[in-house]
């Protein structure tokens, strides 16, 4: 009850971000001039998420649909298990977005990017602040990790699997239609 509950209320919280992206939304990510450090990484989340290109992998594993689909970016499917433990391990992203979140699929869905989700403090009584500046994520500063409005949460957008011409840590991909 407790996860399906967060889960409902983060993916408010996604909604209310997708609306009030602001400045964080266009932002090229340092023209992507990643550094060897941060491109190793990114082999390293792209090796442990693979396996998620079968959807009902993912499935299986804890993923979730929580029902939220985002213009410019796609479906997205929650790991609750992951979320508020305050860790953040690039080889175990929170959220794993999609073309298309049904099941069934198998080695056919889309999977498009990665999530990382950091709640700042607990889950109940009224949403804490997060502490500024942005976690550490990937090594060097190219990653864009966007605050929400209420301060309580802070995401990393990564495109691992489909190109985004605007930077690999840019959330919305002007390469998708917005029909998704």
């Amino acid at each position: 009850m407790r996860n399906s509950i967060f889960s409902s209320v983060l993916a408010v919280l996604l909604a209310v971000c997708a609306l009030t992206l602001g400045p964080w939304g266009t932002a090229v990510a340092g023209g992507d001039k990643l550094t060897s450090d941060t491109r190793k990484e990114l082999a390293q989340a792209r090796r442990a998420t693979a396996k998620f290109h079968n959807i009902d992998h993912a499935y299986a594993e804890g993923y979730v649909d929580i029902g939220f689909l985002l213009p410019g970016v796609g479906c997205h499917l929650l790991n609750p298990g992951l979320v508020g433990d305050g860790i953040i391990d690039l080889t175990l992203p929170e959220l794993l977005i999609y073309a298309d979140c049904s099941p069934g699929q198998a080695g056919k869905a889309e999977l498009r990017s990665i999530e990382y989700v950091l709640v700042c403090g607990g889950t109940a009584g009224p949403p804490p602040t997060c502490a500024v500046p942005a976690p550490e994520g990937f090594s060097g500063d190219s990653d864009v990790w966007t605050p929400f409005t209420d301060g309580s949460l802070w995401t990393l957008h990564v495109w691992v699997w489909r190109h985004n011409p605007d930077g690999i840590f840019v959330k919305i991909n002007p390469e998708i239609e917005i029909e998704d």
